[in-house]
């Protein structure tokens, strides 16, 4: 009877090997929104933080930028929130809707959805399709 002897090192080799590559962080950044939207000729702003706290969902805080004139509608909004996964984000969008619910509005929040990213888009307009789709391009972008 022959008896095989894996080699301890090379082992624990493979091993990390297979883990680090089942543990690789696909979720996308906000670097990778912002490339994205500009690819559609919209130019972004960051603001920073506006008038206040801005709206936490599931615990993230997100990335506020405006929209470059003549583009967009005085003082539209994007927020980008960028959660650790798709199942945080769609607790943040449920948390979204339970916040809104009674909100009364003076801009418009037009929601966009792709994987670990949730944009808010802060409109003056309800029915703002101007910059809709270069949006929907840039979130199959990415």
């Amino acid at each position: 009877m022959v008896k095989s002897k894996i080699n301890p090192i090379l082992f624990i080799m493979i091993c990390a090997i297979a883990l680090s590559g089942c543990s690789k962080d696909k979720g996308i950044k906000s670097e990778d929104i912002v490339a994205a939207i500009e690819s559609q000729d919209v130019k972004l702003v960051s603001s920073g933080l506006v008038g206040g706290d801005p709206m936490k969902l599931n615990e993230i805080i997100p990335e506020i930028y405006s929209i470059e004139k003549p583009v967009a509608v005085e003082n539209d909004l994007l927020n980008f929130y960028v959660f650790n996964t798709e199942k945080a984000r769609i607790k943040g969008v449920k948390e979204f809707h339970e916040l809104m619910d009674n909100a009364k509005f003076t801009t418009f929040p037009l929601l966009y959805e792709k994987a670990n990213v949730l944009i808010v888009y802060w409109s003056k307009s309800k029915d703002n399709t101007l910059l809709n789709k270069p949006f929907v391009t840039a979130l199959e972008k990415l």
